[in-house]
Formats: C-alpha cells, structure tokens, sequence
C-alpha cells in the first residue's frame, strides 16, 4: 500500500492512498470466505454451497464490503504511523477502483492539534492574599450575634420599625388574579425580596392593615409577575424584635466548642485565614491559564469548535428555563447565542488540550484508588451515595477527569515562580 500524509494545518490531514492488485484480491477472498461460512443456499447446508455459486450471487455485496474495509484499514494504518488522533471520521473522496485491479482514494481526516509547549514552568505568578483584619472578625461575630437571635413580643404596641420581624397575613393581585398569604415571617429592611413591601410595614401596629399598589421588578424572581402592578392588602398579626446574646465567654460557651470568646475569636481568624488562602489558590489557577494561553496559541478542529459550542449554548438555555426567564428574541437567535458562546468554548478547548499535553509530558494522571479514596472521604457513612458512585461509570469518568485537571493546575503551580503579596481586598 502508498500512503501519501499531507498536513493542511494543524487540525486537517490529507492522505492519499493507493492500494495495490494482490492486497484487493487477498482482501476479497477473505471477505468471500467469510460469507461462504455462513450462506445458506437452496439445497445445501450452511457453509456447503459452492464457492463458484456463492461467488456469483454475492459477487456485487462482497466487492462492495471489500472496498469499505479497505478504506477503513487503509486510514487507520495512516493514523497509527503518523501518530494522529481522530475526532471525527474521514470524509472519503476520489474513490478509483475497477475490477479488482486497483483502488485510490483520498481521505481528509480532523485530528487534534499537535502541541508543541516546553515552556509551562517557573511561570512568574503574583498571589494575591486577602489580610484578615479585626473588623472582620468583628463582623462574623455580629453575624453569629444575629444567628443566635431569639425573637421576643414588641412592647407597649408600638409602630413596627426597620428591623423588626413583622408576622403578616396579605394578598396580592395581579392581572385580576388574587394570591393569598397567611403568617409570612418577614424582617424589615432586610431587602430579601420586594424591598418596596417591606417599607410599607414600617410604621403599622399589630391589628392594623394597609392597601398599596407597587410595581413589581422586572427582575423579580417570579417571572409571571415581573414587570406588572400588584395591589396589596396587608394586616400585621404580630410584631416581633430580635434579642442579641451579649458576646461573651457565656456566649462562647453556647456555641459547643468555646470556653471563651478568646477562643472563638482566634477559630474566626483561622477560619478566614483558610478561606483567603483557598480564594487566592483558586484565582491562581485561574490566572495560571491565561499564562498557558498566552505562551501557547494553536488552531482547534471546527468540528469540536462546534460541538463544544453547542454544549455550552444547550446549558444556558437550561439554565435560563430553571429561572423562568425568557429574553428578548434576537438575543435567543441561534447565530446571536453562537456568537456569544464560541469564544468562550475555543479558550475551554484550548486549556483543556494544553492540561491534556502537560499531564502526558509529566505522567500525571488520577488512579482508581484516588477516585475510591475521594469518594469514601467525601460520602463517609453515606452508604447510599457510595453505592451510586462507585457503580456509575459517567459520574466516575466525570469526577476523575475534573480531579485530573486539579491535579495537573497543583503542579503547575507547584513549579511556578510565585511571590506573596497581602492586599486589603481583592481586586
């Protein structure tokens, strides 16, 4: 066999293949003894029709299927020798064949892109760390204060205020359809949902009612209302303020695990301390991929251009659907979501196939026993969980491959030139 290997980038190969008389004939005889075995003729028994009748009947079929094996040989030999890698078929053109004589063709092939990158360690990175100030330990105890909060009956009637937890019965139309809710627990100023409803409680005492109209925001987490005026009819049932724990070591001692407030302090400091250093090391890697990106450019095949595309526009129309929202229609136009998402699938393509390349220059790879040990720290007594996740291969495939990346980023960053600075916030 000749076999002709033309690269016409670095994402499409040409072969072009001629296949000699003697390797056609061998390949027809064994393709013709094949169906010999097996045949079934008037008169004769599985396997005991004459070669010269099987031959005639089946002369059209056999030649074809000798043809389409060949070509499928033909171009995996082509991709085994010149140490290619597939992502889609071979589109099959010029087919040259006549009686058994001799058979051409030509076979453009997608491959993945040959990287060649040496250049992926001491990377001068800039780890910017978050200082764990006093204010901030301040702010999560006035956090754990408001956790530990317990609710007590206002006083003497008064007017409900901003802060106050007002228990409400109200109703609400919309387009003439009325919704009704009884005893909705609801903090005032707290700006959970409806920030406008909340301020029309201030100022109500229990028993009292008020009726308003307010129009409800377009980005309102119901969408069927969004937009749109809704009448409300309110009654205060009962008005409630919170009371704070003063904190103290009283305090600390509630919580469990505390003698003192001392000690809860220096739990938060530490508790920060890890987050800060964990949002740095996240930032990291992802700065780590744009350095990749920059010091390695290739070209990636249009077919996975495409598919990965799709994926990417198919998830935020499922996501958009779990929302309940509908954009405009030009935004929803298959060009205009194309567009927006291709880039974004090229630059997840391409760090993808350069953490592909460095894990194979540096053998790194997750072992079955890393993904066992995974799941047995993470599900620990969750023996249901366990089940599922050793027993499904998808999950299994999925969880290794996102351990993979994590893996090849920690060496990455292991072997990259990396100085400390202590910011006040992060940019």
């Amino acid at each position: 066999m000749q076999l002709e290997c033309e690269h016409k980038d670095d994402c499409q190969v040409n072969f072009k293949v001629v296949i000699p008389k003697e390797q056609i004939v061998s390949k027809y005889e064994k393709e013709l003894n094949a169906v010999l075995a097996r045949v079934e003729l008037p008169g004769f028994r599985a396997g005991k029709a004459p070669k010269n009748m099987v031959a005639s009947r089946f002369s059209h079929k056999i030649e074809k299927e000798t043809i389409q094996k060949l070509i499928s040989e033909a171009c995996a030999e082509g991709m085994k020798q010149h140490d290619l890698q597939p992502i889609a078929l071979p589109v099959i053109d010029n087919i040259q064949y006549k009686d058994r004589e001799e058979l051409s063709f030509t076979a453009l092939i997608e491959v993945k892109p040959r990287i060649e990158f040496e250049d992926y360690r001491n990377m001068p990175l800039i780890k910017k760390i978050v200082e764990v100030k006093d204010e901030d330990i301040e702010s999560q105890l006035q956090h754990l204060q408001n956790e530990y909060a317990t609710l007590v009956d206002v006083d003497d009637n008064r007017a409900a205020m901003y802060g106050d937890v007002a228990i409400v019965d109200f109703e609400y139309t919309v387009d003439g359809i009325t919704q009704n809710k009884e005893n909705s627990l609801i903090e005032i100023g707290k700006d959970t949902a409806l920030p406008e409803f909340e301020e029309r409680l201030a100022g109500l005492r229990v028993g009292e009612g008020a009726t308003f109209t307010l129009t409800i925001p377009e980005n309102f987490v119901n969408p069927d209302i969004a937009g749109k005026d809704a009448t409300f009819k309110v009654k205060m049932n009962e008005l409630k303020q919170k009371h704070f724990p003063a904190i103290d070591d009283e305090f600390a001692k509630d919580m469990g695990e505390y003698e003192t407030i001392d000690d809860v302090k220096v739990a938060i400091r530490n508790e920060l301390v890890n987050m800060n250093e964990a949002t740095a090391q996240n930032v990291l890697k992802g700065k780590i991929i744009e350095k990749l990106l920059e010091r390695c450019d290739f070209s990636l095949p249009k077919t996975l251009v495409k598919k990965e595309t799709e994926i990417l526009v198919e998830e935020f129309l499922l996501y958009l659907q779990g929302q309940g929202i509908q954009p405009p229609e030009e935004v929803m136009a298959n060009e205009s979501l194309t567009q927006k998402f291709q880039p974004r699938a090229e630059k997840k393509l391409k760090s993808l196939l350069i953490l592909e390349h460095i894990a194979l220059k540096e053998n790194i790879a997750v072992s079955k026993e890393e993904y066992k040990n995974w799941i047995f720290t993470d599900f620990r007594g969750d023996a249901e969980k366990i089940r599922e996740y050793l027993s499904d291969e998808e999950k299994m495939d999925m969880k290794m491959h996102e351990m993979l990346i994590d893996k090849i980023l920690n060496f990455l960053l292991d072997v990259a030139d990396i100085k400390i600075e202590m910011v006040s916030q992060l940019e």
